[in-house]
């Protein structure tokens, strides 16, 4: 007889790597655009900062807490320690490098901000495991077991970015709700079909849960228009209550949920991509104009580089999304993305064609690229996860068979 094992699955720990890894990308092209770095003839270091800087580099640095526990080789308590260096060393490189950036500013604030967040979220990951192992069938949740929390995971980039246009652009905030009720439908099906009969927390819980995540996500809006982003944070919260009052699956039925969950937000992702593609066309029209390069405002080139990584965010999230539509016929992963890449190009074209007629903008032919290559990169987290799955229910049957 073969004991089980306690220690963590090698696909949850790449798994979340990757995520990692796709967050430090985001944060780098956020806190670092427009990447015009020069000597500098004198070295500015503040050690003050307004309020919004405070909250924002806190909020932006939870993730990376709250993800790097989870890519430990082992199943210990997560290090506070640990996760503090972390966010301190990253948060120092970034203030270091943004020395010889004439757009920034560095912050020994900062440094102490980003800790906090980094701090904050390590300390979320070990409440939310200490409370998981009350049911020990439900060990390794919110470390990817369930696809959708996959999907949760990478929308708050997207909900981030977004957020920081709607912070200049306040009529774009049109096409951060949709983003936000996905996510709430999302935490509504996993609650309702696994935590909830597991009585791991309630509708009341999901609905905490969903703010919660909204709010961290859009904390450029509500920070910036306080009104405005709590009545999307309370909207998210009453969808994810509302989901969650849906009857669970009888315990027969078919546990695999996930296409249904996404076919009751597809309206909801269709509603933020129209938007974002044709919404900015409101301030006007020109004659089409398309460069191989990068397109953008010039003038402000740090927020052109936040306008390219929304829809590379995007189509990260579409990439996964296809790619887990079709993850039960159990296609080979070659097969999945030529068609994910087929149907984020035609997406990413449309993307494009009305860039190609904005005021100050334009099309980009290397814009297209990335942005296909983003729909890719998310059916292969997708693949990991799925890899990830299947460990975990061989594991089951072969400990199922020893016993």
């Amino acid at each position: 007889m073969s004991a089980r094992p306690t220690g963590p699955t090698p696909t949850r720990a790449r798994l979340s790597l990757v995520l990692l890894l796709y967050f430090l990308g985001v944060i780098a092209v956020i806190t670092l655009a427009p990447f015009r770095f020069i000597r500098p003839r004198e070295i500015r270091l503040l050690a003050s900062g307004d309020w919004f800087d405070v909250v924002a580099n806190v909020l932006l640095f939870v993730p990376l807490g709250f993800l790097y526990p989870l890519t430990r080789a082992t199943d210990d308590e997560p290090s506070l320690l640990e996760a503090a260096i972390l966010g301190a060393l990253l948060s120092v490189s970034i203030e270091t490098i943004q020395i010889f950036e004439p757009a920034r500013v560095s912050s020994l604030l900062d440094v102490l901000a980003n800790t906090a967040g980094a701090l904050a979220g390590a300390l979320l990951v070990r409440a939310s495991a200490r409370r998981i192992r009350v049911n020990a069938k439900l060990v390794g949740r919110l470390s990817l077991e369930i696809p959708l929390i996959g999907l949760i995971y990478l929308l708050v980039p997207l909900l981030v970015v977004a957020s920081l246009s709607a912070e200049q652009q306040p009529l774009r905030m049109l096409a951060v709700l949709p983003l936000g009720l996905v996510g709430a439908r999302l935490i509504g099906a996993v609650q309702r079909n696994h935590f909830g009969p597991s009585g791991l927390f309630d509708a009341r819980g999901a609905a905490s849960v969903g703010a919660g995540w909204m709010a961290m996500g859009t904390f450029p809006v509500w920070l910036r228009y306080p009104v405005a982003g709590i009545a999307m944070v309370g909207a998210v919260a009453a969808m994810a209550w509302f989901e969650c009052s849906h009857a669970a699956l009888p315990p027969h039925a078919d546990r695999r949920f996930e296409s249904e969950t996404l076919r009751r937000a597809a309206p909801f992702i269709v509603a933020y991509l129209l938007v974002a593609t044709f919404l900015p066309l409101g301030d006007g029209i020109r004659h089409w104009r398309f460069e191989i390069g990068l397109t953008g405002a010039r003038r402000d080139l740090g927020m052109q580089m936040v306008r390219l990584l929304e829809p590379v965010a995007a189509m990260t999230v579409l990439g996964y999304l296809l790619a887990e539509a079709r993850g039960r016929r159990e296609l080979p992963f070659p097969r999945v993305v030529r068609r994910v890449a087929a149907e984020c190009a035609c997406i990413a074209l449309a993307m494009e064609t009305s860039r190609g007629f904005q005021r100050g903008v334009g099309a980009s032919g290397a814009q297209l690229a990335l942005v296909i290559a983003a729909g890719i990169l998310g059916a292969a987290i997708y693949h990991h996860q799925r890899e990830h799955v299947r460990w975990i229910l061989a594991h089951r049957r072969e400990t199922a068979k020893a016993a």
